[in-house]
């Protein structure tokens, strides 16, 4: 069986997050979202991986899976489409059972139930039970078998949610290369499993029971930081000078804390800096960011970012790289946001 990740998007509503970098790179407790879906398809018994991705993407994305094994980069040149970017892998594909994976998505439970639903049927669909079907395509599903897909109903027939995991058979392709754009102008290929219904073919539905988030927007993002963190187990691999430690905290090589109370869940990344602060629980700090005279809680601190004795509490925050922020200084910008950006100040 070969993998397919999707991962060409740019996520719009992830910015301002997603504005330098695509969706797929940015962190989750510390592992790019791109590497989490490797991860799963790995696990799930999957060793030829393709990833399908736009010129403007690869290189962040070829630098963000740079440990991950080989894989396989496939160019979608165009942004026409989820079936669009399965037939740029065609070639890839052809002749094996596929375990397609949308790459946005983060999943805390294994995906062998959908591979091994694959058994005795066209395809698999991943479906999950949520709040707020009108939101997702929603999958009306009986006796296990997938009856139709509706993309945000006004008013769901079902809670179950397609949920960006699926399993073909090779002849499914045939269905993709015949699709037709939907009214947004894209090939989507959930809709060559509609295709396939119409023509007696069989689609497995498998609820997953756990956590499930396209990380979408930032409060997904947050949301998702809290769930990984939570699955960490305490390891010390950096220096700790002089600080209280509680739960489960990581601290990578060559990070270094100093005169601070640190509250698991925690993750703090390859050569960070922490000095007289207080963090957490349910942060994650990025390489080389620098947190001096700060609290923060419940928040997530990317690559080289900088918080610098700040007057106030940085609480269900997300501070991108590089960026700072710091106490006020006399004569200086007291708030400089880029577009897009959120501030509840």
């Amino acid at each position: 069986m070969n993998g397919l990740i999707l991962a060409a998007g740019r996520g719009s509503r992830l910015l301002p997050v997603s504005a330098t970098r695509p969706k797929h790179a940015v962190p989750v407790a510390g592992v790019p979202i791109i590497v989490r879906a490797v991860q799963a398809l790995r696990s799930a018994g999957v060793c030829q991986i393709g990833v399908v991705v736009s010129p403007s993407s690869e290189q962040d994305l070829r630098d963000a899976t740079q440990d991950c094994g080989q894989l396989h980069f496939i160019r979608q040149n165009e942004p026409l489409g989820t079936g669009h970017a399965v037939l740029a892998a065609r070639d890839f594909l052809e002749g094996q059972p596929t375990l397609l994976y949308l790459g946005d998505n983060l999943f805390a439970d294994s995906l062998m139930p959908v591979r091994a639903a694959l058994e005795g049927a066209d395809a698999v669909i991943g479906v999950k039970a949520v709040p707020n079907p009108q939101a997702y395509g929603v999958a009306i599903v009986e006796g296990g078998r997938l009856v139709r897909l509706v993309e945000k109903p006004a008013q769901p027939e079902s809670r179950l949610a397609a949920c960006g995991v699926f399993a073909f058979q090779p002849e499914v392709l045939r269905h993709v290369a015949e699709l037709l754009p939907s009214e947004r102008g894209e090939l989507e290929f959930p809709e060559a499993l509609s295709a396939l219904i119409a023509q007696g073919g069989t689609v497995r539905a498998v609820e997953f029971p756990g956590f499930w988030s396209d990380a979408g927007t930032p409060a997904d993002l947050l949301v998702a930081n809290t769930q990984f963190l939570g699955q960490l187990r305490g390891r010390l691999d950096g220096r700790v000078l002089s600080s209280e430690l509680r739960g489960e905290v990581v601290i990578e090589v060559g990070a270094t804390v100093q005169d601070s109370e640190l509250i698991g869940p925690l993750w703090i990344g390859p050569h960070a800096s922490v000095r007289g602060s207080t963090l957490g629980p349910n942060v994650s700090v990025g390489a080389h960011a620098r947190i001096h005279g700060a609290t923060v809680r419940s928040s997530l601190i990317d690559d080289f970012a900088r918080i610098l004795h700040p007057e106030r509490v940085l609480e269900q925050a997300i501070v991108g790289r590089h960026a700072s922020v710091t106490a006020p200084g006399s004569g200086t910008p007291q708030l400089v946001i880029g577009d897009r950006s959120v501030a509840q100040y």
